[in-house]
């Protein structure tokens, strides 16, 4: 079994020059220099103040001109132009093009779940061997068929956070134009990450709001605490040595199936308060039928089984939540410690 969606959400950025991964190692909260030809990286983009303004992914193409590096951005439609105006205003002086590639490029995530694939290993950023100008598995992904021209079009790489899903994510960058008229629902996509505890894009890394280790980016192996300066770098660095995060993001399954009566799913309201009994302990951020992920106080969780007791949404509906597999028990003490 699995997916292949066409990523409507999300829209592309493309720096290109001989500096790429010099500037934006000033800028992004992961090491650049874990960046390889062919290789993909994730991790957040921060105002001065620490808070984020997005999440994203880089993805360093292997079709460049020599003496030249292409850096693709994917991040979220809702925060592209923000970003690329951000990114415009700390060029300074430097040999770069950046611009959008929206309109001429799309991104499409695949995964089989089964033993067919692997995990991606320890590393942050994948390796150039992990990506391909084609993506080799489509003969056994349940999707539409009929795909082929398309793949030979795809520039695919791995999703560095693989290691925390049940299964490896590809990401292939594909012309728009050259995208099949039917692929699976985006909504496939959103359940395999919630049901994980993996979020992106506003909704989760909430802009001028959200704190990143909130986001648990650095759980996800998505910010460096080695590679020196970059933008909000102070308040990243002084909750990683005191840390102090007394909240952080989690999955939640809701109770029932939830439908809208007209055979789809109906998501709740995304902006649910989460108690345990009289008390507010935290707030949903965002959902997919009864999948979704909330933003909950440490200091209420089980640490024997790794769940949230007693907890529900304000209307009543029982919520499950519960610590996911991929946070390593000895940083959970840690955090559990200080939260």
């Amino acid at each position: 079994m699995g997916f292949k969606c066409l990523l409507s959400s999300r829209a592309l950025l493309q720096v290109t020059g001989s500096v790429a991964h010099e500037f934006l190692q000033g800028l992004f909260t992961n090491d650049l220099r874990q960046l390889q030809h062919g290789g993909s990286l994730w991790g957040c983009f921060l105002h001065h103040t620490g808070r984020v303004m997005c999440d994203a992914y880089l993805y360093q193409s292997t079709r460049t001109p020599e003496g030249q590096v292409t850096i693709m951005i994917d991040v979220h439609c809702g925060v592209a132009d923000t970003l690329l105006e951000h990114l415009k205003e700390y060029r300074m002086r430097k040999k770069l093009e950046i611009r959008s590639a929206a309109e001429e490029l799309v991104v499409v995530a695949a995964a089989t779940i089964g033993n067919s694939i692997s995990s991606c290993g320890d590393n942050a950023g994948s390796s150039p061997s992990s990506s391909s100008a084609t993506y080799g598995g489509d003969q056994e992904l349940s999707g539409p068929q009929g795909v082929d021209s398309f793949d030979t079009l795809a520039e695919t790489f791995t999703d560095p956070r693989s290691f925390a899903l049940p299964a490896t994510l590809r990401k292939m960058i594909v012309p728009r134009k050259g995208a099949p008229p039917t692929l699976d629902s985006e909504k496939l996509y959103k359940k395999f990450l919630y049901a994980a505890g993996v979020g992106e894009g506003p909704e989760v890394f909430r802009p001028s709001k959200t704190l990143p280790f909130e986001a648990n980016t650095d759980l996800l192996r998505g910010v460096s605490f080695h590679k020196g300066c970059y933008m909000g770098q102070e308040l990243t660095h002084r909750t990683h040595v005191m840390l102090v995060t007394r909240k952080r993001t989690v999955p939640l399954f809701l109770q029932g199936e939830l439908f809208d009566g007209k055979g789809g799913e109906k998501t709740p309201h995304v902006e649910g308060t989460l108690v345990i009994g009289n008390q507010k302990v935290g707030e949903v951020l965002t959902a997919c039928g009864n999948v979704g992920l909330g933003l909950l106080r440490l200091n209420h969780v089980d640490i024997t089984t790794r769940s949230f007791p007693g907890l529900s949404l304000s209307d009543g509906t029982t919520v499950d939540a519960r610590i996911p597999e991929w946070w390593d028990e000895k940083e959970l003490r840690k955090v559990l410690t200080k939260s």
